[in-house]
């Protein structure tokens, strides 16, 4: 039985992302929900082992029963923790997070020590707070190896791969330069728009982000038009400077 049917794409993907040469030997899948990625993770050879965990008790009694379908006690523990609190050290050496502000996510990574507890990557999609989010990973000293643009429903998704051990896989620096070069904006031009659509994608230039781009080019053009510059001068200012950078990337991604 095979779980991918049950799962978004958006999900398959994140999990996917977490594959590499050889199976990570625990990972920690915290907002667990219905065990769905943990479940997709063992039954693929992504992850020998897998620890289910949610802070609320519903969600982990029904990840339990999926867990118990389809026949992975054995692989895949549950556990009621807020974060990874209840994480020991050891335990898991990857971990998963999805679907959460980008806000909480940084709390959970900062109410613990990741490289005390042994994690050594993970594969991370906030919901919201991008930027933050990304300059918080950077300012710990972790890589973002890489991202994906994931469209469902109508709505972008950027789950990111992030290495806890090795700051030089950052391409922030290379993705500034790059962007300086080709488009002529400023390195505080170039910083803001890693910040906002990921030095990843921006590097790969990424279909799906040229669609993202566009399409909040096009919102903040009429958000312009419907604000008076005398009335309301620096929320005017922030979406026409947010523009002035959307075409810069865009020239750069079209070239």
């Amino acid at each position: 039985m095979n779980i991918e049917g049950k799962m978004s794409q958006r999900l398959i993907t994140i999990a996917e992302m977490l594959r590499g040469e050889h199976p990570v030997a625990t990972a920690a899948d915290v907002g667990c929900d219905h065990g769905y990625v943990s479940i997709y993770l063992v039954q693929n050879n992504i992850a020998d082992k897998a620890i289910a965990m949610d802070v609320r008790k519903g969600p982990l009694s029904g990840a339990l029963s999926n867990i118990k379908d389809y026949g992975y006690e054995d692989r895949i523990t549950t556990r009621l923790s807020d974060g990874l609190k209840e994480l020991g050290e050891g335990e898991a050496d990857a971990l998963v997070i999805a679907g959460m502000g980008g806000g909480l996510m940084v709390r959970i990574l900062s109410d613990c020590d990741i490289n005390k507890l042994g994690i050594k990557k993970a594969v991370l999609q906030p919901q919201s707070e991008l930027c933050e989010f990304r300059r918080y990973i950077r300012g710990k000293g972790y890589s973002i190896v890489r991202e994906q643009v994931v469209l469902e429903d109508g709505k972008y998704y950027f789950p990111m791969e992030i290495d806890f051990t090795d700051g030089s896989k950052d391409r922030s620096a290379e993705c500034v330069a790059e962007l300086m070069e080709k488009t002529g904006c400023d390195k505080e031009c170039a910083e803001s728009l890693c910040d906002r659509f990921g030095e990843s994608n921006i590097l790969r230039k990424d279909a799906l982000l040229r669609d993202f781009v566009s399409h909040g080019t096009t919102v903040n053009e009429s958000i312009l038009k419907s604000l008076s510059r005398e009335e309301h001068p620096e929320r005017y200012e922030q979406v026409a400077s947010e523009n002035e950078e959307n075409g810069r990337l865009l020239f750069y991604l079209n070239n």
